[in-house]
Parts: structure tokens; sequence; C-alpha cells
């Protein structure tokens, strides 16, 4: 169970693209059924706030990609839970303002 915890790492990104759209990717590697995870994006700007939250197995290595239509002056926040056979690993945040 260690070795497995060990082994895995999870990338999430934040990129801005045209404007008023920003992409989120999330990636594992290996990709497992044995990697949980929780993806809470939240955006805060000119039109209010909002949440979404994804969750499930990384059955494949990227198991979210999302393109969002923002207005500009949006902050957008995105934060990853994950664990491994059951065991937390350290949590990963990432921010990026249009």
């Amino acid at each position: 169970m260690l070795l497995a915890a060990l082994l895995a790492s999870a990338s999430l990104q934040l990129q801005p693209q045209a404007p008023g759209q920003a992409s989120v990717s999330l990636c594992f590697e290996p990709a497992s059924s044995a990697i949980r995870y929780e993806l809470l994006v939240t955006t805060q700007g000119p039109a209010g706030s909002s949440q979404s939250r994804q969750k499930g197995a990384a059955e494949r290595n990227c198991p979210v990609r999302n393109t969002l239509r923002l207005a500009p002056g949006t902050r957008l926040e995105a934060r990853l839970r994950w664990w491994v056979e059951g065991v937390e690993q350290v949590a990963v945040v990432r921010e990026i303002g249009l």
C-alpha cells in the first residue's frame, strides 16, 4: 500500500485560454482505480461566485479536462483532494485570474 502511494503523482493545471476562457486539467500517473479524487473548482468574479465539484476514481490518466467560459476579472481556484488506496495525499491548490 505504501509503495502505491509513493509511485502515484497528481498534476493539476489551470491555463488561461482565449479571452474569457480557461482550461482545467487533472492527470494522474499511473492511472489506477486505487486512486480516488475530489476536485473543487471555485470562481469569483463580476457575475458573482460559483463552485463545481467532481469526484471519482482515476481509471484513466486524465479524468478531468474542462474548458470554462468566464468574465474578464474572474478569479479561478481549483483544489484537489486525493487518496491512494484510502490514504489521503497532500492536497494540491492552483489559482489564476483572468
